[in-house]
């Protein structure tokens, strides 16, 4: 099982990948959709999936599995996220959009910054050390 460190960098790196990469990535989490994914498919995924575990780095950093300088390279990506999130943005989050929308020239190259941060490493944590057996 990959470590909240592993999880998050791969998030990241899901983001900057490029569009057919993004479109794989979510072709085999949702294999049940099919290949390619139907027209007008939330991709949304790519986005929560890195929520999901930048909400965690508060306690990351507390248990040694994550920099304060890593935590601030994935801050501008966090922030624009949260932009282009909400009922507001729902185009954004379609394959359609994955492929042709601007805005994701620039969430891969935010990410891709933030990416620069991580490296590709296993990194044990303190609390992982205390609770899990």
């Amino acid at each position: 099982m990959p470590t909240r460190y592993q999880q998050l960098r791969q998030s990241i790196s899901n983001l900057a990948a490029s569009p057919d990469a993004q479109l794989a990535h979510l072709e085999s989490i949702f294999p049940n959709y099919g290949s390619p994914l139907p027209s007008g498919f939330n991709t949304d995924e790519l986005g929560l999936d890195f929520g999901d575990i930048y909400c965690a780095v508060g306690h990351m950093l507390e248990f040694g599995e994550i920099t304060q300088a890593e935590i601030d390279a994935a801050k501008p990506l966090d922030a624009l996220l949260e932009r282009l999130s909400g009922k507001a943005n729902a185009d954004f989050w379609t394959c359609e959009a994955l492929l042709e929308d601007p805005r994701w020239v620039h969430v891969r190259r935010c990410a891709s910054e933030a990416l620069a941060a991580y490296p590709d490493e296993v990194r044990e944590s303190d609390w992982t050390r205390e609770h899990v057996t």
